[in-house]
């Protein structure tokens, strides 16, 4: 007898001799039940599965539907709490349960990923999960051999790995304290982590576990159903994950100085669904100057109060809910958002010397436990500086600044009059300087008083420096000097600088301009324009253009120019515009400045001097020049154009003047030239009044044998134009004219045909009177013969049609 046959009757004459029943037999077992170590990082079930050889999984995933060894409590677990997504190790007592009456090499797979051990892990790649070094996916719980066996925990086949069958009505044993690896999970939402495992065994007794990857630990079903796989609660409470907090600014975020108030909204959410989150505390961290230090801390929960006039931060407005009476944090329930509004206000009068803003980095923090009172921080989102604990989570940094405020000054300059008569007149100008600048830069001292023309101002009229302004007041001082030019002169300007420091050495600077022009007496223009040889102001006739779009009647425009001989200046003329009708083309503006070559002055006939390069005339003095234009209009319409021509004096003055010139339209009588042509339908009856059978053996026209299409010079043309016969009186349907077989016509019968003659004169092709006379053997003619051998007929018909067109 081998030993392993052996022992099992060994085990069986155990049953017979203590089959009595006891009452300490009915309870779990826990004597030297423990599982090997070590195993924390191993292949998943479907995965060592394969690893036999000769098995294979088509669907990727074993099938488990036995339950012949479950796991049914996990007991007195060593931690308390966990984070999902987190692989955690504790201590647990385990409780094994046997469904069958005995099971081999009983190995209890927990997945460390959200899938099943049941399923193939290929598809995760090689990496493990974040953060955790466990490559192959599964942790295994593997009970040794007992030594010896207890209840139902056994050893049967005397390998290294615990078996278990029912005995003496026990079907369970208990793994007191024993290590546990698994993923931190919790699908249902009950806020307790889900204790996921695979349990595989083998249905035979044999010699083949060890703990050692050979190639796998522990055992792998007999077959891919016997398995089973099953998911439930532990006691380990489901730690929430850290809030994201966010921080805004709820309206300006720089104040001039010496500061004020800077409000914000602050929120989070909690993102568990089942657990709540308390805040313990609740405070505004202000770093002052950005340097990363964080100098103030104003709690968010105390009572706001109103801002002093000395410098500090003051929470002068705050939503945030605090704890209630004689309770020390707030509750966040599951999913829900904890939102408040506050404000801080900063009075600083001590900014930088180097007037750049004073900076206020500040971030809320708030300190956040679970139900258990672990912190439910998140350090990594606080400023370095800060040197945040782990219960703490941070919001986003927000940064206000104040800004430095230099004195703020204004100037003005007004002179006594604004313009002059060439050659210039004395001017008084008055200055005014007014400090604007708040109580905290005031008084202010005026430093300098310079003007862009007459320089220092200082001891020029009553004007001086070195006084100071008070807050709102001003400072007045009048200079007078002479402002010369001739008209057409740049306007005089000149500008007063003031510059004023405040009691922080602080400056500003203001400036302000007075503009004195020179005034003339203006030159006067005139433009005359005519058509072609018509009077000044007299309406030019010419025929209509009609409806033809593309009929003009061009006509010869005068342009004459001239320059008031009472003025002093000469003007320059250099750009002629004519506008052209409204009716009839838009309004539309047409430059003629290029076309405008002068032919003739008040001094006589000069050689065609263009426009476009300026042409000069002194007061008195005319030149002229002659544009040919276009015009269309129907009769009694009166085309208007309206010229302007634009000139400028020598003092620079713009000169224009402008003319008009009448074109009205003249009926032109209608012209209309008819043309007619003809299609002429003959119908041919031939009655055979003798004694023979007719043969038809031709039929001509004009010369030509009849056939459709046949042309006969340029008279006409033949066509048979008939669809289902032509029709005449009774005659409903003629064929075409034709003789194809004989006897044609038969003693006492008659012969009926027709035909289209289309007469060309007309139409086409050169539109000439019809004339088509065809007469004698030119007409229509039709030979016929009869059976006895005579000689051939021909039987005559004269055609005439004309017309006389116009």
């Amino acid at each position: 007898m081998d030993i392993q046959n052996s022992k099992r009757l060994t085990r069986t004459i155990k049953a017979c001799l203590f089959s009595i029943p006891i009452v300490g037999m009915l309870s779990i077992p826990t004597t030297k039940a423990e599982i090997f170590p070590n195993l924390e990082s191993e292949k998943c079930m479907a995965d060592a599965y394969l690893l036999e050889p000769g098995n294979s999984l088509p669907s990727d995933a074993l099938n488990c539907t036995a339950n012949d060894v479950e796991i049914t409590q996990v007991d007195n677990i060593s931690v308390t709490e966990c984070t999902p997504g987190q692989v955690i190790t504790f201590n647990a007592d385990l409780t094994v349960q046997t469904n069958a009456k005995e099971r081999y090499d009983t190995t209890f797979y927990l997945p460390l990923t959200e899938q099943s051990p049941q399923m193939v892990q290929a598809d995760l790649g090689t990496g493990a999960p974040t953060g955790v070094a466990y490559p192959d996916y599964c942790s295994i719980a593997l009970p040794k051999s007992p030594n010896p066996d207890v209840g139902a925990y056994v050893d049967i086949d005397t390998d290294r790995c615990g078996d278990i069958e029912k005995s003496g009505g026990v079907d369970s044993y208990q793994l007191i304290q024993q290590p546990v690896t698994m993923l931190c999970i919790d699908k249902d939402g009950d806020n307790r982590a889900d204790f996921n495992y695979c349990a595989a065994w083998d249905n035979i007794e044999r010699d083949n576990c060890t703990e050692a990857a050979d190639p796998y630990p522990g055992q792998i079903p007999n077959t891919k159903s016997k398995c089973n796989c099953d998911t439930f609660n532990i006691d380990i409470f489901i730690r929430p994950d850290p809030p994201m907090p966010t921080k805004t600014p709820s309206g300006v975020v720089t104040r001039p100085e010496p500061g004020g108030a800077f409000s914000f909204d602050y929120s989070f959410t909690n993102t568990s669904s089942a657990s709540s989150l308390f805040i313990t505390s609740l405070t505004d961290e202000i770093d002052i100057t950005g340097d990363g230090n964080y100098d103030v801390s104003v709690d968010l929960w105390s009572t706001p109060v109103t801002a002093g006039s000395t410098d500090g931060i003051y929470l002068t407005a705050s939503t945030c809910q605090k704890p209630a009476s004689g309770e020390t944090s707030v509750e966040i329930a599951p999913s829900a958002t904890y939102s408040c509004s506050f404000t801080v206000t900063i009075v600083d009068t001590d900014l930088p010397n180097d007037q750049s803003p004073e900076k206020y980095d500040d971030t809320v923090v708030a300190m956040l436990v679970d139900k258990n009172g672990a912190g439910v921080g998140d350090p990594t989102t606080c400023p370095v500086g800060l040197a945040a604990a782990a219960d703490e989570t941070c919001s986003d940094v927000e940064r206000v600044t104040v800004t430095n405020l230099p004195p703020d000054i204004s100037v003005t300059k007004t002179p006594s009059k604004t313009s002059v008569l060439e050659p210039g007149e004395n001017v008084e100008f008055t200055i005014v300087v007014t400090n604007n600048s708040g109580a905290f830069d005031s008084p202010v001292t005026l430093d300098t008083l310079t003007d862009s023309d007459f320089g220092n101002l200082v001891g020029n009229g009553d004007c001086a420096t070195g006084g100071t302004i008070a807050m709102g007041g001003t400072y007045t001082c009048k200079f007078t000097e002479m402002i010369s030019g001739d008209f057409g002169d740049p306007a005089h300007q000149n500008t007063v600088t003031a510059i004023a420091s405040d009691n922080e050495g602080d400056t500003d600077t203001a400036m302000n301009s007075a503009t004195v022009s020179f005034t003339d007496v203006p030159s006067m223009i005139d433009l005359v324009k005519t058509v072609e040889d018509a009077a000044d102001g007299t309406t030019y006739m010419v025929e209509e253009t009609g409806d033809n779009p593309t009929l003009v009647r061009t006509l010869s425009y005068k342009y004459r120019f001239s320059v008031d001989g009472a003025g002093v200046d000469s003007v320059t003329f250099d750009k002629l515009e004519d506008l052209i009708d409204t009716a009839n083309a838009g309004g539309a503006l047409s430059d003629l400045t290029s076309s405008c070559l002068i032919t003739e002055d008040s001094d006589g006939a000069v050689a065609s001097a263009p426009l476009s390069s300026g042409y000069t005339l002194l007061p008195g003095e005319w030149a002229s020049c002659e544009i040919d234009l276009d015009v269309q209009g129907n009769k009694g319409y009166t085309w208007t154009n309206v010229a302007k021509i634009y000139g400028t004096d020598s003092d620079g003055a713009m000169l224009n003047a402008n003319d008009d010139a009448d074109v009205q339209f003249t009926d032109v009588p209608l012209q209309v030239t008819p043309k007619v042509a003809f299609k002429l339908n003959a119908y041919v009856v031939l009655a055979n009044g003798g004694v023979d059978n007719v043969d038809i053996t031709n039929i001509k026209i004009g010369g030509v044998t009849l056939a459709d299409g046949a042309t006969v010079a340029s008279t006409f043309i033949v066509r048979n134009e008939s669809v289902s016969g032509y029709a005449y009186g009774a005659e409903t349907s003629l064929s075409f004219c034709s003789f194809a077989a004989d006897p044609d016509i038969l003693v006492g019968g008659t012969y009926k045909c027709a035909f289209t003659l289309e007469l060309l004169p007309g139409f086409d092709p050169a539109g000439a009177d019809v004339n088509a006379a065809l007469s004698g053997l030119n007409g229509l003619v039709i030979t016929v013969a009869d059976d006895d051998g005579g000689a051939p007929v021909d039987i005559v018909v004269d055609i005439t049609v004309q017309t006389m067109e116009p």
